[in-house]
C-alpha cells in the first residue's frame, strides 16, 4: 500500500503514520484535515515513540488545527509547547496566530510586534502582521506594511506580486505595475509576470502604455507562444480602436482559447 492509495488515514499503521506527517512537513504539504485525523487517531496515541520529532509534529498539528479551526487541539498543541520550549519565539508565534484565527487581532497584532522587535530579520513574523491588517480590511495600513518590509526584503517576489494586488485593488495602476516589474528584473524569463504587467499597462492606457503593453505581451508569447491570454492581449492592441471588425476577431481568438482548453 502507497501513501498517494491512502484515502481513509484512520486505520493506518503508527509508522505510516509518523512517516506520512514527515513527508508532508518536509513537502511543504499542508494537508490539514489529514494531519488533523492522523494525529487523533493514529500518532497521538504512541507520542512518546516521536522522541525529538514530537516538537515538530505538534507545531504541524497545531497549523493544521488552525485550518480547521480546531480551537481545542491547537490550544493543545501550543500547551504541549509551551511546557517545554518556555520561550521560544516559534510557539510565541503559534499563539499568536491562535489568536488571529479566533479574530482576536488586537492581540495576535501585539504579538507580532513582540517578535519582529526580538527577531527583525524574521520575515515569517512581518508577513503575519500584514496577513492580520488584510484581513482587518486595512488595506492601506497593509500597502504601508509590506514597503517597509519590502525595504528589508527586496527580492521577495511573492511580497511585489501581493503589493501590485493592492494597488490595484487602490485604482492606483502605475505603482502596481511598478511592483511587476520589480518582479520581471528578478525573473525576467516568468511569462506570468510579463503578460500581467502587459494587462496593466494596457488598463492604463494612453500611446506609451499601449506599446510598453505590446512590448511586454510580444516577450511573453516569445517564451510561451501556446499562452492564449498573451495572445489575446496583443490581438486587443493590434485591432483596437481602428479596425471594424474587432469583435469577430476577438470571438475567434477566444474560440481558439476554448478548443485549447478542451484539448488539455
Amino acid at each position: 500500500m502507497t501513501l498517494t492509495s491512502i484515502r481513509d488515514w484512520t486505520n493506518v499503521s503508527l509508522e505510516i503514520g509518523r512517516q506520512t506527517l514527515r513527508e508532508w512537513r518536509e513537502g511543504g504539504a499542508r494537508r490539514s484535515e489529514e494531519v488533523v485525523e492522523l494525529w487523533e487517531h493514529v500518532v497521538s496515541r504512541s507520542p512518546s515513540s516521536l522522541g525529538d520529532e514530537l516538537w515538530v509534529v505538534y507545531e504541524q498539528v497545531c497549523v493544521a488545527a488552525l485550518d480547521c479551526a480546531r480551537m481545542d487541539l491547537s490550544l493543545e498543541c501550543i500547551k504541549a509547547l509551551e511546557e517545554r520550549f518556555p520561550r521560544s519565539n516559534r510557539v510565541l508565534k503559534l499563539q499568536a496566530m491562535r489568536y488571529e484565527a479566533a479574530e482576536q487581532y488586537d492581540t495576535a497584532n501585539n504579538l507580532y510586534e513582540r517578535l519582529i522587535e526580538a527577531d527583525p530579520t524574521n520575515n515569517s513574523f512581518r508577513k503575519r502582521k500584514i496577513a492580520v491588517l488584510l484581513a482587518e480590511r486595512k488595506r492601506l495600513d497593509a500597502i504601508r506594511e509590506l514597503n517597509e518590509y519590502l525595504k528589508i526584503f527586496l527580492n521577495d517576489s511573492e511580497a511585489w506580486i501581493q503589493l501590485s494586488d493592492l494597488f490595484l485593488a487602490e485604482g492606483d495602476f502605475a505603482k502596481a505595475a511598478h511592483c511587476l516589474e520589480e518582479c520581471v528584473l528578478a525573473a525576467p524569463l516568468n511569462t506570468l509576470y510579463l503578460r500581467r504587467l502587459g494587462d496593466i499597462r494596457y488598463t492604463q492606457g494612453g500611446q506609451e502604455n499601449i506599446e510598453l503593453a505590446k512590448a511586454y505581451y510580444e516577450q511573453a508569447a516569445k517564451l510561451n507562444p501556446t499562452d492564449m491570454r498573451t495572445l489575446y492581449g496583443i490581438v486587443l492592441i493590434e485591432v483596437s480602436g481602428s479596425n471594424p471588425e474587432v469583435s469577430l476577431i476577438i470571438d475567434a481568438v477566444q474560440q481558439m482559447k476554448t478548443q485549447l482548453a478542451i484539448s488539455k
